[in-house]
């Protein structure tokens, strides 16, 4: 990049291979550097990369373990129209901590309002709490929403917990996609006194074969599922995944050569994650041009049209 040009010439493939991957905390840093100086000096689509993206994982509001550059809604609504994001898929961050889960998906609709060309708001449910069969109604009847996001490890259940194989019969019947976040955070990076393991996707299969018709999607899953397991679970039912914490070089290249392309979703992890980071993977991968766009944008509007005709 010159001082007189606002364009960027080094993708991160290229900057991997001309860095010589210095080491995992040299590089890491680097990269994370990268990824700000990327968004400060050009925009998505000037740059050639996915257009038209529809975002399935993102945040609105503040972590409560840091600060994160983008968690007023305003400057990630700027961030994400910069980038060519057409639709994001947001659910709430008090959403994981707060046990009043009326209110965290109430305060969600009325900042979502906000933005309805952008932001489509995916409530939180909580099946260990005891009202959650009002919260789903509230959600899916009142709010009118199509997704709604769970976090089983911070709420302290399990897949097989008789509350969600009821839950997802209720997402069945109601054409509504449920998305199973399966971590926030690395280990390494959480409080030590807040330590929180990934989700046991175990129970996943039975659950898939008692409910056929049921639409999941897994979030930040590839630390600790293989492709390997995604396909087999994606031949069992309708389970789709996003790109967050998919890593290395090729990373999105060889995940579609084990599970079918068309059940990958982009996801960025805003704003706990860079933007940059997630659109990075799209533009130095080599899928063909068709390819790219499904998995930005298409595979998304399938799924949504699928759900809101069915």
């Amino acid at each position: 990049m010159t001082g007189s040009e606002n364009t960027w010439t080094l993708d991160r493939r290229a900057f991997l291979i001309s860095t010589g991957i210095m080491g995992l905390a040299q590089g890491g840093i680097a990269l994370a550097n990268m990824c700000q100086e990327q968004e400060t000096c050009v925009g998505g689509l000037e740059a050639g990369g996915p257009q038209c993206i529809v975002d399935t994982n993102v945040y609105l509001f503040r972590w409560p373990f840091r600060r994160v550059s983008d968690d007023a809604t305003e400057k990630l609504v700027a961030r994400l129209r910069r980038y060519g994001v057409v639709e994001a898929w947001a659910a709430s961050l008090e959403g994981v901590f707060h046990a009043d889960m009326r209110g965290v998906n109430q305060r969600l609709v009325e900042e979502c309002a906000r933005w309805p060309d952008l932001l489509r708001p995916c409530g939180t449910i909580h099946p260990g709490l005891p009202d959650w069969e009002e919260d789903f109604r509230h959600c899916v009847d009142d709010c009118g929403m199509k997704v709604l996001r769970l976090f089983p490890n911070y709420h302290g259940y399990s897949l097989d917990s008789p509350e969600v194989e009821a839950l997802l019969l209720m997402a069945a019947k109601r054409g509504v996609l449920i998305q199973i976040v399966v971590e926030m955070e690395d280990s390494r990076t959480q409080p030590y006194l807040f330590r929180v393991p990934p989700v046991d996707l175990a129970p996943l299969e039975r659950l898939l074969k008692r409910i056929p018709n049921v639409t999941i999607m897994l979030l930040n899953a590839h630390r600790t599922c293989s492709p390997t397991q995604l396909r087999r679970w994606m031949e069992s039912g309708r389970v789709f995944v996003d790109l967050n914490m998919l890593e290395g070089v090729g990373g999105i290249e060889r995940l579609v050569e084990t599970v079918p392309v068309e059940r990958v979703c982009f996801g960025s992890f805003v704003p706990l994650f860079y933007f940059a980071a997630a659109w990075l993977k799209m533009r130095e991968s080599r899928l063909a041009p068709e390819v790219q766009q499904a998995i930005a944008g298409g595979n998304a509007r399938h799924l949504l049209e699928g759900l809101l005709t069915g």
